[in-house]
């Protein structure tokens, strides 16, 4: 080894720092969507749970897709922040027999503060489990992957602005941007309003819009929006709730703990059931293209469909609701515990 191989090695031992798994750099175009359909894709799930009943039902749906190798779950970051959000979620990770998927906390203060279901889930917490700042968490995942890897985010997108943001660390030399661009699949946003409108995920504080706004101007990659017409119209829930007739499961408790007793508004399950599938038949979901505007101030948006548009967003091709949500109560009722 000659003296200046020696002379790095040992900058490297002594900061801590591990060059990226491989070099992996995702072979694609950058002006296209990256639909991996391959089994047991790697995804990483950002959720605001908390904010609504729907993040429970797409945690279990994504347990249950890692189950089956659908997907391999990597991490669950959380975009929300609270007195107990982690043992609620850790506890609902060990009662789905997930002990070893790493939690993300939020990076920002993001409210509300409180929810009716996390008491209950929290009451499985063990108090083990690795937990990271969520950004620390993408980046190590990011770094140290052989294989794409994809994100679905649920809820506001402030850890997602901040990884774009973030420099090199102990995990990779390389920027936030530069992680993602490498090793990053494909992004699915729940959030905005096609083709004009507002959602929870991007007007609720200006810390959420300011994110949104972020990442639809520096995300380095094509991004697929769920949009809140689409999965507000359909419903998850209901089928497990009719079949748990001794209301025993977590998802059950937590839906009646909500208030709801025939389901929930599918926006969040849906994001995760047709993300993992990658968008692809079994979903019967069509594309549109173009360019998106977020209003800061408001949090409105703007879609202009523009076929070399920066980003995109889906769109129902079966007219029966019932397909849909069918397909995503059958994944809850698979895992439960009845």
């Amino acid at each position: 080894m000659t003296r200046s191989l020696l002379l790095i090695a040992s900058i490297l031992l002594l900061s801590g720092c591990r060059p990226d798994n491989g070099g992996l750099i995702v072979d694609r175009d950058e002006n296209k969507l990256f639909l991996n359909s391959s089994t047991g894709k790697k995804m990483i799930v950002d959720l605001d749970m908390c904010t609504d009943v729907d993040d429970a039902c797409a945690l279990r749906i994504a347990t249950a897709l890692d189950d089956d190798s659908v997907i391999d779950l990597q991490a669950v970051t959380l975009s929300v922040t609270g007195p107990n959000n982690l043992e609620a979620v850790r506890g609902f990770l060990l009662y789905d027999g997930k002990p070893d998927i790493p939690i993300g906390r939020s990076v920002v203060d993001n409210e509300p503060h409180e929810s009716p279901y996390w008491d209950l889930m929290a009451e499985y917490d063990d108090g083990n489990g690795d937990v990271y700042d969520a950004v620390r968490l993408y980046r190590k995942v990011l770094a140290q992957t052989d294989s794409p890897v994809d994100i679905v985010t649920t809820g506001y997108t402030t850890n997602l602005e901040h990884l774009l943001k973030s420099g090199p660390d102990e995990y990779s030399s390389l920027t936030g941007t530069e992680l993602v661009r490498q090793k990053c699949g494909q992004l699915y946003v729940v959030a905005t309003t096609y083709p004009r409108g507002h959602c929870n995920n991007v007007h609720v504080t200006f810390a959420a819009r300011k994110a949104a706004d972020y990442i639809n101007r520096h995300w380095p990659l094509p991004i697929l929006f769920f949009t809140n017409e689409v999965g507000g119209r359909l419903m998850c829930g209901g089928g497990l709730q009719a079949v748990d007739k001794e209301k025993k499961d977590i998802v059950t408790r937590s839906l009646l703990a909500f208030g709801t007793h025939d389901g929930r508004a599918a926006w969040d399950p849906f994001g995760v059931w047709a993300g993992a599938l990658a968008c692809g038949e079994a979903t019967k979901l069509g594309f549109r293209r173009g360019n998106l505007e977020i209003d800061v101030a408001t949090g409105d948006n703007q879609w202009t469909d523009n076929e070399n548009g920066r980003h995109f967003t889906i769109y129902p091709l079966e007219g029966n609701r019932e397909y849909y949500n069918h397909e995503m109560d059958s994944w809850l009722i698979k895992k439960a515990k009845l």
